[in-house]
């Protein structure tokens, strides 16, 4: 029996606890062992658990991260969303090899640590490091592949799956080394985007976001005239996903058919459901649009820093 025979209306946080990263990694177990029966898990679990040291502060060098977007359980959906869509492909017959799909499940671990502060760093916060973020990413992953005694080649094909995610770049002229791993670059941007904007307290979670790009610098006048452009976003996000970044997102139907017995794509039904309340909240005047905000009690902890 299937999970779409016991509930009538399934969403994608009915399938995985995300919150709890022992549960997730054991989700991502099982949907790579489907594919790669046998699949050597070490150097896996290994950035598994040194990116949760990263995050909370027990990595040596670094502080824990301090920016409460870009965070530990962002990255943990990143994670499982890339794994989802790689198996999704795998049930339309478009297959990367073990090396290619371990190397971006690390590197989807490793794509935000460019905004996690080193331990002398007690300036502000690291969404400071917001614009040009990836490049610090890459450059811990290149430290960190080369302890681990990886490949020159893995090094490189790596960087080129980070560099995707920066929406600053047009994805379609970064130098990849095979069409292989330009693939597997789309499908971790892709994750990248679908995981925040799915997240059932994405809403919510702009508001952390308004803070990071108020310290940045970025050009956003209030938290609502952030939200009040969150649509048009969207809409550029999925000109991105389905032109540069090949349509991707696809997959995720494939995954959740084959996997869960569910005839939809859960990560989608949850975007329109959140870019739909989006509209509700708009709805409300200025000092009443908050409080339509209410998953988490995030925006209740930092109203005063709004």
């Amino acid at each position: 029996m299937g999970i779409a025979d016991t509930h009538a209306d399934v969403k994608l946080y009915d399938l995985v606890d995300v919150t709890s990263p022992s549960v997730l990694l054991a989700e991502v177990h099982t949907i790579v062992e489907t594919m790669y029966p046998g699949f050597d898990f070490s150097f896996l679990d290994k950035a598994f658990a040194d990116s949760k040291r990263l995050f909370r502060g027990k990595y040596p060098g670094y502080r824990s991260s301090t920016t409460m977007y870009h965070n530990l359980q962002h990255t943990v959906e990143v994670f499982l969303c890339c794994a989802r869509l790689l198996h999704g492909a795998a049930q339309d017959n478009i297959t990367v090899n073990a090396r290619m799909m371990e190397l971006t499940l690390v590197s989807s671990l490793l794509h935000d640590v460019g905004l996690i502060q080193e331990e002398n760093d007690m300036e502000g916060t690291g969404a400071k490091y917001t614009v040009g973020h990836e490049q610090r990413s890459i450059a811990f992953m290149k430290d960190y592949f080369h302890e681990a005694g990886r490949p020159g080649f893995d090094i490189h094909d790596a960087s080129k799956m980070i560099e995707c995610t920066c929406l600053g770049v047009d994805a379609t002229n970064i130098a990849y080394s095979d069409d292989t791993t330009r693939f597997c670059a789309q499908i971790l941007a892709t994750a990248d985007l679908l995981a925040q904007m799915a997240d059932r307290e994405y809403l919510e979670k702009l508001m952390l976001l308004y803070l990071e790009f108020e310290e940045a610098g970025l050009p956003y006048a209030s938290p609502r005239d952030l939200l009040e452009k969150t649509h048009g976003f969207y809409a550029m996000m999925v000109g991105r996903m389905d032109g540069p970044l090949g349509g991707v997102r696809r997959f995720s139907l494939a995954h959740f058919t084959s996997k869960w017995d569910v005839q939809e794509d859960l990560y989608d039904k949850s975007i329109q459901a959140n870019m739909a309340y989006l509209y509700l909240v708009l709805e409300e005047e200025q000092d009443n649009y908050l409080n339509k905000l209410k998953r988490g009690g995030i925006v209740q902890k930092i109203e005063p820093l709004l």
